[in-house]
């Protein structure tokens, strides 16, 4: 059988055999290459030639280059003892290079009037062990195949869909992701979405998001986490490693916590988190949300249903407020399961302690609809049509549709990105050699993988200014304060345009809102300096170095942050001496036999220690003096800072 139709979600999908293709999972180690496979499973008749993994099923995608030889090199391969699992590849019918791999676990629901008796009984016929209950589906279950299962996932997964007992069976699929970036084969300037003040070829004055006026509401706040859920990040870029910025990194890919790039295209992450919230600080790009704080999570590049409720229930576990997502599944025909689906919706509503995570998908860059048909192949991306998220389309930097971009009645709003004939997006990039450029910023990111870091931006402002409101609330906000741009082609009907939603987003507009006065006053200005040194602390000696501070206001609030690498930091006295000349003694030989000094210190938290400084003139040289005054340990300060409101 090389069709089977299955239901997924609210839709119907036929996966169609791959004719040439097939995967293998290990029942240990990995066939990464066809000396391995050779190795664990003895010589291979056919020429095959390895050309993928699905990482979070733990397969290895092998193609044979005679097609009359995939069954004879599977069955080859089912009868070697290392073999676990050797499976079909299968994709979406829909004319694209989507492909998807069954796994060995599946969702299933029954009717809440099955008893117990009778879910056993047909989990017994196809030999299904229970993993988990899921809490997101009601009477619903995660199963796997077991050694007493007789068929394959979908053969068992279109039986139980005509059962009487059933409401969804579903086979978890591995899915490769597709990342929204359209590729174009100090900076601040540079930065038209942000500020569009025309004038050049490419360029219309006012097309971007007014953040400018927005930031006299809100720069954002280490209080609310925007998540960026990407292909790794460059965690030393100087625009994304000030002091307290990262939060809960993940890397579901490697299985840690260190989220960096790991082949030499994982370029995306870094470029759609500096559009979020690169920090202000005096050099490279600045973001819409720049003082917000950042969970960066690495996925795979591929996929699957459990996969994805394990990164949103990580979002959920670890406080994330906004979550941007830059991608989708490569099929163009691809519902969300129903997993999937619950676990989305569970983030939505569920996360921020019952107010819900903002989610943004981005829409797309195929020139396509959400939902519907183009060129005889049927088109819906599940993840953008999810309906608790904000999908998000393109707009040039002359305020015109992206022709790339994606379109429906299910586009909520879109955003300020690349498109002819206008400009490529500036932000951060990979250190180095790698990346986009050949240096540490790109001016070609775009697409709606722009687009949507950007919306993500704006919805991590409004929950600084108010984290109260729901993410329903939030998703309100930003489509009332939209800007319809283009009426002439827009084709808006009742509001809502099938090329823009709501409009384009609009930063200013929807603080203002928010703040619920438009004579509001405005908040009070913040200038955050650092320096980045690297420069060892002489052991029993001192190391002092200069920040200053180029305006003469007066300080409303004041922070520190230090971050010191050091192997006994009981070692260690550090004092802030203010322009005055009157010290501060941050730590004095504290923290007993622990390593390393990294914090922030407020005047909020600690009124005392900082009460010298309010409403004295922040202008002149402020040092920072480390003092190592015990023998043998030692260390290196690697950067401080000072933020002050005035």
């Amino acid at each position: 059988m090389d069709k089977i139709l299955l239901k997924r979600g609210n839709s119907e999908v036929t996966l169609t055999k791959v004719p040439d293709y097939f995967g293998l999972r290990l029942k240990q180690g990995r066939a990464k290459d066809e000396k391995s496979l050779t190795s664990c499973c003895g010589k291979i008749d056919a020429k095959v030639e390895h050309v993928d993994v699905a990482e979070p099923a733990n397969i290895d995608i092998f193609t044979v280059s005679d097609k009359t030889q995939l069954e004879p090199t599977m069955k080859q391969l089912r009868d070697a003892n290392a073999s676990e699992m050797v499976t079909h590849v299968y994709k979406l019918e829909d004319g694209s290079d989507g492909m998807v791999i069954p796994s060995s676990v599946m969702t299933i629901q029954f009717l809440p009037t099955v008893d117990k008796d009778k879910r056993e009984d047909i989990l017994v016929k196809y030999g299904l062990e229970i993993l988990e209950d899921i809490d997101f589906i009601a009477q619903g279950y995660s199963v796997r195949l077991t050694s007493s299962s007789t068929m394959n996932p979908l053969k068992i997964a279109a039986e139980l869909q005509a059962m009487e007992e059933i409401l969804i069976a579903e086979p978890d699929l591995s899915f490769k992701v597709a990342l929204k970036h359209k590729p174009e084969d100090n900076l601040y300037r540079d930065q038209w979405h942000l500020n569009n003040r025309g004038g050049l070829t490419g360029l219309k004055q006012g097309a971007d998001v007014s953040a400018e006026q927005a930031w006299e509401y809100s720069r954002g706040s280490r209080d609310i986490t925007i998540c960026v859920i990407d292909d790794g990040f460059d965690l030393t870029h100087p625009d994304l490693s000030s002091t307290g910025k990262i939060v809960s990194p993940r890397d579901f890919g490697q299985s840690d916590l260190i989220p960096a790039p790991v082949s030499d295209s994982d370029n995306h992450g870094t470029a759609c988190a500096g559009v979020a919230l690169a920090e202000e600080n005096e050099t490279g790009v600045v973001g819409l949300a720049p003082r917000c704080a950042f969970m960066p999570v690495r996925m795979n590049t591929w996929l699957t249903d459990q996969y994805v409720v394990d990164m949103f229930q990580y979002v959920i576990d670890n406080g994330a407020d906004v979550v941007s997502c830059s991608w989708s599944a490569g099929a163009w025909n691809f519902p969300l399961s129903a997993k999937m689906n619950g676990i989305i919706h569970k983030a939505a509503t569920q996360g921020r302690n019952g107010k819900g995570c903002v989610i943004l998908f981005a829409a797309g860059n195929e020139s396509r609809p959400l939902k519907g048909e183009k060129d005889g192949k049927i088109s819906h991306q599940g993840f953008a049509l999810h309906p608790d998220v904000i999908a998000v389309a393109a707009s040039n930097s002359l305020d015109k549709h992206s022709a790339y971009s994606n379109d429906g009645p299910e586009i909520t709003v879109c955003a300020p990105s690349s498109g002819s004939p206008g400009r490529g997006v500036v932000t951060t990039d990979r250190q180095g050699v790698s990346g986009y450029s050949s240096n540490d910023y790109t001016h070609t990111f775009g697409g709606t993988s722009s687009a949507t870091p950007l919306t993500a931006g704006l919805a991590g402002l409004i929950l600084s200014l108010d984290g109260e409101l729901s993410s329903a609330e939030v998703r309100d906000v930003i489509k009332q304060t939209a800007d319809k741009i283009d009426i002439e082609n827009g084709n808006y009907q009742d509001g809502h345009s099938h090329l823009f939603g709501a409009g384009r987003i609009n930063a200013e507009r929807a603080l203002v809102m928010v703040s619920g006065n438009k004579e509001a006053e405005r908040l009070p200005e913040i200038l955050f300096l650092e320096h980045r040194i690297n420069q060892p602390i002489p052991d029993m000696g001192q190391l002092v170095d200069e920040i200053t501070f180029p305006l003469d206001v007066n300080i409303k609030q004041f922070e520190v942050s230090v971050d010191i690498k050091h192997t006994w930091r009981n070692d260690l006295r550090v004092i802030l001496l203010p322009p005055d000349g009157e010290g501060i003694t941050l730590f004095d030989k504290s923290g007993g036999s622990s390593d390393d000094i990294v914090a922030t210190l407020r005047s909020s938290d600690e009124p005392e220690l900082f009460a010298s400084l309010i409403n004295k003139s922040a202008s002149g040289i402020w040092q920072l003096q480390v003092e190592d005054v015990v023998k043998q340990d030692v260390g290196v300060l690697k950067k401080w800072s000072i933020a002050i409101t005035y």
